[in-house]
């Protein structure tokens, strides 16, 4: 394998930059010498990947919030894809975020490029705008799905999907948690038998729509004798730090800097954004409220095609509601709190039916050994 071979990522989403992130050295204990590089984070760059665009750019929710950025979201597709015309690397990792990657890989390949194109969580073509299984089928050499059930409708659809479980099986199969490390490190006074961690999100848009109401959660919380914790992750944007931390410092309000899964696993509870946290949750065991809410233009185009899904991965897995769902108007602040006092005040035998609930929902998200197939099948096809 020679070093002039290159490998192009593309990770719009904190948590596509953290897969990126743990890909990486995989790549290069297999062998590949080569550059990688392309569109990423703070995490993908501390693992050597080398950041040609800050993947801050597409951290945007909803759709009226994609509509104000759309003029930089298009330079940055086509700063993107003249990088890719232009270089030729032997192949294109691309994570998540389908609105952008899917225009940009169809572009691509009426455009010319021949590389392999790898699609590491690609969309929930199974169920919605499943139309755009065309392009994956007909773009993509390998879909790497993050779900059984997203792999058998890909494969049954025509497209090459690889699975063996979801990335977090992996991360989380050997607990090596400092726990007073992470007790330690919360600023401000907890009670480390009552923590509710309280997640806003990684995305400035996000964290501005929940911030208000966890924060009236954490005033309930507060005031039935348990320690709400606000997560600042590490992934966030300068721009969406900025906008947390001094709002947080200001209000008096408890907070931890680590990542926002070590705080969860030193709580009881947690509630905050649908996204990976709650996958993280159910993997750690730990009772989740979800809440998810848009601005109005994007609730109304969100009502419109999107009123018979569900959020969050444990209640997609389990066909139900498991994990309460706070969509729109039923996400308030005393909704949130209610739920969560509602979880750690239950009696013995409901929790332990729910407790068990959990245990096999967490058996649906496969095994470990994922990094290395995913790695393994990309430096096949560079090699």
């Amino acid at each position: 394998m020679t070093c002039g071979e290159s490998i192009l990522v593309s990770a719009g989403e904190v948590s596509g930059d953290h897969y990126i992130a743990m890909v990486a050295p995989f790549l290069r204990n297999g062998g590949f010498g080569g550059r990688i590089y392309g569109l990423c984070g703070e995490e993908a760059r501390a693992c050597g990947v080398e950041a040609l665009w800050d993947n801050g750019r597409l951290h945007v929710m909803g759709f009226s919030e994609v509509a104000g950025a759309l003029a930089d979201i298009l330079r940055l597709m086509r700063e993107v894809y003249r990088e890719v015309i232009m270089a030729r690397p032997k192949a294109m990792v691309v994570v998540d975020s389908p609105d952008f990657h899917l225009p940009l890989i169809r572009r691509l390949r009426r455009g010319g490029y021949h590389g392999k194109i790898f699609y590491i969580s690609p969309p929930s073509v199974w169920a919605w705008r499943s139309y755009r299984v065309k392009t994956l089928s007909s773009c993509v050499d390998l879909c790497l799905p993050l779900f059984k059930h997203e792999h058998d409708y890909l494969s049954l659809h025509g497209c090459k999907s690889l699975w063996k479980g979801h990335p977090l099986v992996e991360e989380l199969s050997v607990p090596v948690l400092d726990v007073d490390a992470v007790v330690g490190g919360i600023r401000g006074k907890v009670d480390r038998d009552g923590i509710v961690a309280l997640l806003p999100g990684s995305r400035r848009s996000e964290i501005e729509a929940l911030y208000p109401l966890l924060s009236r959660a954490y005033d309930i919380i507060s005031e039935r004798g348990y320690s709400p914790v606000f997560s600042v992750a590490p992934g966030l944007s300068e721009a969406a730090r900025a906008s947390l931390v001094p709002r947080l410092e200001s209000e008096g309000r408890v907070y931890y800097g680590g990542s926002g899964r070590d705080l969860m696993s030193v709580s009881r509870a947690a509630a905050g954004s649908s996204g990976t946290a709650t996958a993280e949750a159910l993997l750690l065991r730990r009772y989740m409220v979800v809440m998810y809410k848009l601005r109005p233009l994007s609730a109304l185009i969100g009502k419109l095609l999107l009123s018979h899904l569900r959020f969050a991965i444990p209640n997609i897995l389990a066909g139900e509601e498991f994990f309460p769902e706070l969509i729109q108007s039923r996400a308030t602040g005393e909704a949130a709190a209610a739920a969560v006092l509602e979880w750690l005040e239950s009696d013995a035998i409901a929790r332990e039916e729910r407790e068990s609930r959990m245990e096999e929902l967490a058996g649906l998200m496969g095994e470990t050994g994922i990094y290395g197939l995913w790695s393994d099948a990309i430096t096949g096809a560079v090699s």
